[in-house]
């Protein structure tokens, strides 16, 4: 009996040490494939002045990689990315949807609120001047305009991801709720929050920017996967209940 009782141990122990090392080889591939696709989608971005300078990787690569290569990352093309690396994730069942819903979306925004944080102290992705009192002044030689008050707008972004992270945490009783939040939640936050932002560098289509048009999109994914589920639901309240 003893014996049974910690060969049953083992193969428990070993059974969540296997799992605990798939879930972070996932969350690692999940990383890279954020990081890929947020790199991909910047370089994409400024592709004209990349490719007019091509000749630097022969004549001064090291400037080619200081503009090109280091930092530069996009956050939406990093939701490209891990939304890829989850789908080859869960096409090969080395995660689940629950756990990728439950565990992994919520992380998200908290990621990205600290990121707006390091987007903020760089001086990158910049709001508009403002005569308003809440401006911040970038002292020269940095990404932002020197000497000129403008829009915290990466502060008030990641406060808005904060809100969102909230509304994530609770426990959604259907599956896909949460995703659907998410896809709204964000898409809203980012189409207001672009209108005050000053940098050029993010794609622009006429009055609206390229994360605009990809806000508009995550928003009509939400509101259609939230109606799925609306439509799911009564679906299976009206099923009648099965005899005894």
């Amino acid at each position: 009996m003893a014996s049974a009782r910690t060969a049953a141990k083992n193969r428990f122990f070993c059974s969540s040490l296997s799992k605990s090392s798939s879930d972070k080889n996932s969350s690692i591939f999940s990383g890279l494939c954020a990081l890929a696709g947020a790199k991909v989608y910047s370089l994409v971005l400024v592709w004209p002045a990349l490719a007019a300078d091509l000749p630097l990787l022969r004549r001064a690569p090291l400037l080619f990689l200081q503009r090109y290569v280091y930092g530069g990352l996009v956050f939406y093309g990093g939701l490209f990315g891990l939304a890829a690396g989850a789908a080859a994730l869960l096409a090969a069942r080395k995660i689940s949807f629950p756990l990728l819903e439950e565990v992994f979306l919520p992380a998200l925004p908290l990621v990205h609120a600290v990121g707006r944080v390091g987007c903020f102290c760089a001086g990158c992705c910049y709001g508009k001047p403002t005569s308003a009192a809440c401006g911040v002044v970038y002292p020269p030689g940095g990404l932002a305009p020197a000497g000129v008050p403008l829009v915290p707008i990466q502060l008030w972004e990641a406060a808005g991801d904060l809100a969102l992270l909230l509304l994530l945490l609770p426990a959604y009783r259907r599956p896909g709720r949460r995703m659907a939040v998410y896809l709204l939640g964000y898409g809203l936050l980012r189409f207001c929050t672009e209108f005050y932002r000053g940098d050029e560098a993010r794609g622009l289509a006429g009055p609206v920017s390229g994360a605009q048009i990809i806000s508009l999109f995550c928003i009509a994914a939400g509101l259609a996967l939230a109606a799925a589920l609306h439509v799911s639901a009564r679906r299976g309240a009206m099923r009648p209940a099965a005899g005894p």
